[in-house]
């Protein structure tokens, strides 16, 4: 097993270790970006920071292990939930907010993960979606979470907003450098080898339900981390904002576009497609979904990969070419 593990080679589980530094430079610099004082800014870079969250918590399953879900949305909903009922509650701080969001949404992963873990393909990709749309409906029935009507949460002053800032560009560090930990691990490891031939990988003493398990909780609480901090921010939560439909397809996008399986991916393509979608918004007010679903869709064809597998390709096109035949999730 450990020639097999050796084998992937350390780069081909981090990914590129120059886009990787180039990663924590982006994001040394945007720890400076409130001194700017501009709300739009800090706003705009507090949504890509969350999405980049967000397309961590798919990447440690979807990337890693292989198990593509359509339904990590609801561990952001978990996480937002779990700040509104604080907050209804009197409890208003990212200090509580934050740990029980997480215990919440490893349970819940725990717990609906060994069941449908042992589903495999299209199978599993349907279960997590379907869960996804029970949660959210759900949400809508139960009065203790708002009903439809949502839970409003108090907030920090005006002049401390930045503190919601600085919380999700903590919680996307902390996603970025616990895939990276993770994916230099005999963990990290298990995970890879699962994705490349689960049979393989259980008669080399690799127990997949419990790896797999382990990279689902993970992931769920790197996702409601997301969602904890997103709420009070916000100021409002509800079912169509917890449990948004955008926010179960971008962050798997932005795992494919800044390339899956690696610690820099989610976090470049957060970055650029966050970026680019928020340039056509603005730009395009009635038709910006039109070329934005373009782009995803030409990202899926060309860019299988990711930007990462880019950095450092040798072969020139017939390399790439050749790469993106052979290529699968």
């Amino acid at each position: 097993m450990n020639r097999l593990l050796r084998g992937l080679g350390l780069g081909g589980i981090t990914g590129s270790p120059q886009a990787f530094a180039v990663s924590l430079g982006i994001m040394a610099l945007l720890l400076a970006l409130p001194a700017l004082h501009n709300g739009y800014l800090e706003l705009t870079f507090r949504n890509i920071l969350m999405f980049a969250a967000m397309s961590y918590g798919w990447n440690l399953l979807g990337g890693y292990t292989g198990y593509v879900s359509f339904g990590n949305v609801v561990f952001f909903g978990i996480g937002a939930y779990c700040s509104a009922v604080l907050s209804a509650h009197h409890v208003d701080s990212l200090l509580a907010d934050v740990p029980v969001a997480l215990v919440c949404a490893a349970l819940f992963a725990i717990v609906v993960g060994v069941p449908i873990l042992r589903l495999r393909g299209h199978y599993f990709g349907i279960a997590t979606l379907g869960i996804a749309l029970a949660a959210a409906d759900l949400a809508n029935n139960l009065d203790v979470l708002g009903g439809s009507g949502g839970l409003a949460l108090k907030q920090v002053p005006q002049e401390q907003f930045s503190l919601y800032y600085y919380a999700m560009w903590a919680v996307a560090l902390a996603c970025m450098l616990g895939t990276f930990a993770i994916a230099r691990s005999k963990l990290g490891y298990a995970f890879v080898a699962i994705r490349e031939n689960e049979d393989a990988a259980q008669v080399l003493g690799v127990w997949p339900t419990r790896y797999k398990v382990t990279a689902y909780a993970l992931g769920a609480m790197m996702t409601a981390a997301a969602g904890a901090v997103y709420a009070p921010a916000n100021g409002f939560v509800d079912p169509s904002i917890a449990f948004a439909v955008d926010d179960n397809v971008f962050p798997i996008v932005m795992s494919i576009l800044g390339g899956m399986g690696t610690a820099a991916g989610p976090f470049i393509g957060a970055l650029l497609l966050a970026g680019l979608n928020e340039i056509l918004q603005s730009q395009f007010v009635k038709i910006h979904s039109l070329f934005f679903g373009a782009i995803i869709v030409l990202v899926v064809l060309f860019l299988p990969r990711g930007i990462v597998y880019l950095i450092g390709l040798r072969g020139g096109m017939r390399r790439y070419l050749a790469d993106r035949a052979a290529f699968r999730v």
